[in-house]
């Protein structure tokens, strides 16, 4: 892959995309899990589909037509997400040519280590994730809301 076209797609992310830390406690709700899961996340919306597409292309994840018109133009809304490891990887490649979303981007790769470990590998069996785990990966998805919370 082009480096330009890194930087481009990097771009995209920097101006109209979302990256951040998903908290889940769905697997709570329905006692299938003890603690809360955290995701990776990246989410771009915009009216230009090409280059959604281009996105979805190098990188993977799901693109889809949101709306039939956005509330900004008479044109199609597309958004483009993808999650987890998946994320992680297209985070670790666009980093470098990161500039606004590089502090989101550094926590994410965080999370994916933090998940990686030997320790949350432990888990499963009905375990729930160690107090220690669980408050880093918390603590990491508070900062994230913070840095978002200054953005509005």
């Amino acid at each position: 892959m082009k480096k330009t076209t890194i930087a481009y797609l990097a771009g995209l992310v920097d101006g109209e995309g979302y990256v951040g830390i998903k908290k889940s406690l769905n697997g709570m709700k329905h006692n299938r899990q003890k603690s809360p899961s955290y995701h990776e996340r990246i989410q771009i919306r915009m009216i230009d589909e090409p280059a959604i597409k281009l996105f979805a292309d190098i990188f993977g994840g799901n693109y889809y037509k949101e709306t039939e018109n956005s509330k900004y133009s008479k044109r199609p809304l597309y958004c483009y997400q993808i999650s987890d490891l998946s994320a992680a990887k297209t985070l670790k490649i666009l980093l470098p040519y990161l500039i606004i979303k590089k502090k989101q981007a550094s926590l994410c790769l965080k999370l994916r280590k933090n998940k990686e470990s030997k320790l949350a590998q432990k888990r499963g069996n009905g375990h729930s994730m160690s107090l220690k785990s669980l408050e880093y990966r918390d603590n990491l998805w508070k900062q994230i809301k913070i840095i978002h919370s200054k953005k509005k």
